[in-house]
């Protein structure tokens, strides 16, 4: 009977000392937290809000008591080098439309190119039949449904967090006109000031390449646009195309669509010069858009091409004369056209350049047919456009009220290191405009102000969305349900009224909410606000837990 007392004391006694061991061990063992990084560009592309942007959600995930997250950050050319090259996991980007059409929001992120490119290495072959379907698709009920089943998609597989909708302002001296907030390209060699034959501009953005093979950036695609013309461009104030070096748009109707929608065939002008004195023909279109594709350098949009626009990664181009070329498509895409008007598909000299690399940025080597050239670059500092005299088309937006292209002689872009710095200079009118990007609390104050500092303030909407994205096969990404935990916890809302003094629109999809097709997705899986419940249940099942003093209750019990 004394052993038996004996060894049930023991017993306890052990007990106890486990019950103490486990107390001691919740009570001062920290919680365990994931760590993650969260990278951002610290130059001023997306404006000086960006460092708040990146607190805010810094401060949205640790919320939920499981993550702790670094900040890092680049300069915007270090920044997409590396986003192209996978070596940022976690990090916000924004996106500008390349063409006008809701697959510009899908393509680009979601197909296994358009995803490589963006640094997100996102890899699903469903997706990747519902992409080229709903392109191939005419009619837009079979493509509302496509749409839908991608957006689903999205949401479940969250490679992207689709966050804000932004607003487009630009400020500029009233004697200037013909300014437009163009959805697609701004033109700077349409504006006019009233006596003058030159006017500067200043701007927060940084070009990464002149090259239409390598630049995927939308200021490097702003320039390229006022130096090299495409075979379609756009009118004016809208997305609506128009004969650029081509004669007339590709249509079934005029016969340079095929019966089957698998060619397209373009007449070139006659009599058209690059910068350096060389001509454009149909052989030099052909190897121009072979060359983007042969070189498919990082971060390009050589995959809009050989993938979104089925040319394949080896194209079949018909040139039966100098001023004839034909596209042959593996499938059909409703919206080539749109396509050849974006900057990747710009013809370049065949003299200046070669397809064995980027071209350099030497001024000299920028060689395109486009109303200006390049005359000075100074990285991060200045650059100055020049009127081309030889220019081929100067009455291209005659019918619009321009009689004539370039207006000015030159502009001069200053390209300042802060917002602050921006809205000083054309406080001051050191600057004739200011576009890209100020902040929204100086947009406001130079809103109110305008008269008395005699400017013109210009708000409208903007196709432009920002987002987060994932590095999907790194680990811990690989997951999806961190991924989806994130998603749970990210506070929009928080973003809109801390950052932007509710200048924003929160945004549930990738597709905006102003496209076709577009459905609020995210909305509906993850809610508006942040659901911190669901994040941590996620979290919990991936190992992260904080423990509490009602623990060591369920011990004792």
């Amino acid at each position: 009977m004394q052993k038996k007392m004996l060894y049930a004391l023991v017993a306890v006694i052990v007990v106890v000392l486990i019950v103490a061991a486990v107390a001691v061990v919740v009570l001062t063992a920290p919680p365990r937290k994931l760590t993650i990084q969260l990278w951002y560009n610290s130059d001023g592309h997306y404006g000086d809000t960006e460092p708040a942007v990146a607190q805010v959600l810094k401060s949205s995930l640790e919320a939920t008591g499981k993550l702790s997250v670094e900040l890092k950050s680049e300069p915007w050319a270090t920044y997409i080098s590396d986003v192209g090259k996978g070596r940022l996991p976690f990090y916000l980007l924004g996106w500008y439309p390349d063409y006008f059409d809701s697959d510009d929001y899908i393509s680009p992120f979601l197909s296994t190119s358009g995803a490589k490119s963006r640094g997100t290495y996102y890899n699903d072959s469903q997706m990747n039949t519902w992409i080229s379907d709903q392109a191939a698709a005419s009619d837009p009920t079979v493509r509302a449904g496509l749409f839908t089943q991608i957006q689903n998609k999205l949401a479940a597989d969250v490679p992207y967090i689709p966050l804000w909708q932004t607003s487009a302002h630009v400020v500029y001296d009233k004697d200037i006109s013909n300014v437009y907030l163009h959805p697609v390209v701004f033109k700077w060699f349409i504006m006019s000031k009233t006596g003058a034959t030159t006017i500067t501009g200043g701007t927060t953005d940084r070009v990464v390449s002149f090259d239409p093979a390598k630049a995927y950036d939308y200021f490097s695609g702003e320039v390229i646009n006022q130096i090299f013309d495409t075979l379609l461009v756009y009118e004016p104030k809208n997305a609506t195309l128009m004969p650029g070096l081509a004669t007339r748009i590709p249509t079934a109707a005029n016969g340079d669509i095929s019966t089957d929608g698998l060619s397209y065939t373009f007449h070139l002008k006659s009599g058209v010069k690059f910068h350096d004195g060389s001509d454009f023909n149909s052989t030099v279109m052909k190897w121009s858009i072979e060359r983007a594709i042969k070189l498919d350098l990082d971060s390009s949009a050589a995959f809009l091409l050989y993938d979104t626009a089925k040319l394949g990664k080896t194209p079949v181009i018909d040139t039966p004369d100098p001023l004839t070329i034909t596209f042959h498509l593996s499938q059909k895409v409703g919206f080539f056209n749109d396509i050849m008007a974006y900057s990747v598909a710009a013809p370049v000299s065949m003299v200046a350049y070669n397809n064995t690399g980027q071209q350099t940025d030497a001024v000299s080597k920028v060689v395109g047919t486009g109303p200006y050239k390049l005359t000075n670059y100074v990285p991060n500092q200045v650059i100055e456009l020049s009127r081309d005299p030889n220019y081929y088309n100067p009455g291209l937006y005659a019918s619009f009220g321009i009689p004539s292209i370039p207006v000015l002689d030159k502009v001069t872009l200053t390209l300042y290191s802060t917002a602050t710095n921006l809205k000083q200079a054309i406080e001051t009118h050191a600057v004739n405009v200011a576009y890209r990007t100020l902040n929204p609390t100086d947009v406001t104050d130079l809103k109110q102000r305008a008269s008395t500092l005699n400017v013109n303030v210009d708000l409208g909407s903007n196709p432009q969305i920002r987002y987060l994205c994932f590095n999907v096969p790194t680990s811990p990404y690989s997951d999806v349900r961190l991924r989806q935990a994130i998603a749970y916890a990210v506070n929009r809302t928080a973003i809109s009224s801390v950052v932007f003094s509710n200048l924003t629109t929160s945004i549930f999809s990738m597709i905006p909410p102003s496209f076709p097709f577009t459905q609020p997705v995210f909305q509906t899986v993850y809610g508006t606000s942040p659901n911190l419940t669901q994040a941590k249940s996620l979290l919990s099942q991936l190992g992260y837990s904080v423990f509490h003093l009602e623990a060591i209750a369920r011990v004792r019990s």
